[in-house]
């Protein structure tokens, strides 16, 4: 019997090393040679420092800012009564004339960086306005920061948030 928890014991410590520590160790290290920006959190950093990450959506609320995704998580149902009462509020609130869907849903995680290039336009005129620009001068910010791919029918294009943000600032 004490042979058995003996061998039981140093196989535990083994695997303990070989998986909590040497793995751990590999993995981190292969992340921070291939891969350093993401392994580091895709941070985005200025002269102040840390503005954000590429990865995790701010809330802007300014009128001269590209707006991201209603904050607050909504785990309901697309079908349920309380959703269609917020939907039809944030549309309300809105002074559009096609309301693109993802800017009146909130995500399910409520840190969505990136936005539909439909909703990103939505705002063109708001945001020139606001910073005496040209709606030509926004939509080529936008268009700048637009990420993904379109291949034939599947679009998976998107505008990330703060990227159009601080290129808005830097154009000042």
């Amino acid at each position: 019997m004490k042979k058995i928890m003996i061998a039981s014991l140093k196989s535990i410590l083994l695997f303990t090393i070989i998986c909590g520590v040497i793995y751990t160790v590999a993995v981190t290290a292969v992340g921070q040679v291939l891969f350093p920006a993401q392994a580091n959190g895709s941070l985005i950093k200025e002269e102040t420092g840390i503005i954000g990450s590429k990865l995790i959506g701010q809330s802007f609320s300014e009128e001269n800012y590209l707006h991201g995704r209603p904050e607050k998580v909504s785990q309901l149902s697309p079908v349920s009564k309380e959703q269609k009462t917020r939907i039809e509020k944030r549309v309300q609130e809105l002074d559009v004339e096609e309301v693109p869907i993802d800017f009146v849903t909130a995500s399910a995680s409520g840190i969505d960086p990136e936005i539909s290039i439909e909703a990103a336009m939505a705002q063109v005129e708001r945001i020139a306005t606001s910073r005496n620009m040209k709606n030509t001068q926004v939509h080529a910010i936008i268009k700048q920061n637009i990420t993904g791919l379109k291949i034939g029918p599947v679009d998976s294009r998107r505008v990330n948030v703060l990227g159009v943000n601080q290129s808005l600032d830097k154009s000042k």
